[in-house]
């Protein structure tokens, strides 16, 4: 595959280099030496992809809350407050998903949006979640249900939203929270659906308890940090 091309939203890099990308981050020996080492510069794996924070699968305990810490977005006090006070919404979001469904299942089916569009209502009310961004939430979300919700950051927004084609997502600064995530999930799905041999390949290059949903991200996060836009 080293001649193809794999596309994300609506920027595209060849397979080969993405390859790279995912078997670097995904290095836990290389990146346990990046951090013994001084300005060493370690990925977030297996820091974040295998937390430990003693919760069961609906449950957000505290240590859970402050997740996005290990992929460099740390919640100040009166976010981390605001997060403890929704916590009942995001445990019943959590109950409504189940462990083993994944985001493309769940955009065959319709059943995408409810949850996607929950969470979205919470980042839309700011008296809730003062502080908290859709950033720092997905990230903590994502933990809980890896092989569903997917992360977000402006990395990923640059490779999924764009003025005209081939961007899935035109930009709005209308749209709200709950009617861009869902719009995410579906063009995420779409991605992983039509290039399912692709994402494959990318796939069998993390550890098999990584999700081809974080992979994606992983892919997105190095693409999206590039200042040039696909044509």
């Amino acid at each position: 595959m080293s001649g193809e091309t794999l596309r994300v939203g609506g920027r595209s890099e060849s397979v080969h280099q993405a390859v790279q990308w995912v078997q670097d981050y995904f290095d836990a020996e290389a990146n346990r030496a990046a951090a013994a080492v001084a300005k060493g510069r370690p990925y977030a794996f297996p820091a974040y992809d295998r937390m430990e924070t003693g919760s069961e699968p609906n449950e957000l305990n505290d240590g859970d809350l402050l997740a996005s810490v290990l992929l460099h977005v740390a919640p100040k006090l009166h976010s981390f407050l605001n997060l403890q006070a929704v916590r009942p919404d995001l445990k019943a979001v959590l109950a409504a998903i189940p462990p083993r469904l994944t985001l493309q299942d769940a955009v065959a089916s319709g059943g995408h949006a409810v949850p996607l569009r929950r969470i979205g209502d919470l980042l839309d009310s700011p008296a809730l979640l003062r502080g908290v961004g859709g950033t720092t939430l997905m990230k903590i979300m994502h933990h809980k249900r890896p092989l569903f919700l997917p992360l977000y950051d402006s990395r990923v927004y640059a490779c999924y939203c764009g003025p005209g084609s081939p961007y899935p997502i035109r930009p709005s600064s209308r749209r709200t929270w709950a009617q861009f995530l869902p719009l995410l999930g579906e063009a995420m799905a779409r991605d992983l659906d039509d290039q399912p041999d692709t994402w494959k390949v990318l796939k069998e290059c993390a550890p098999d308890d990584v999700s081809v949903l974080r992979v994606l991200d992983v892919v997105a996060w190095t693409l999206g940090s590039r200042k040039t836009r696909e044509p």
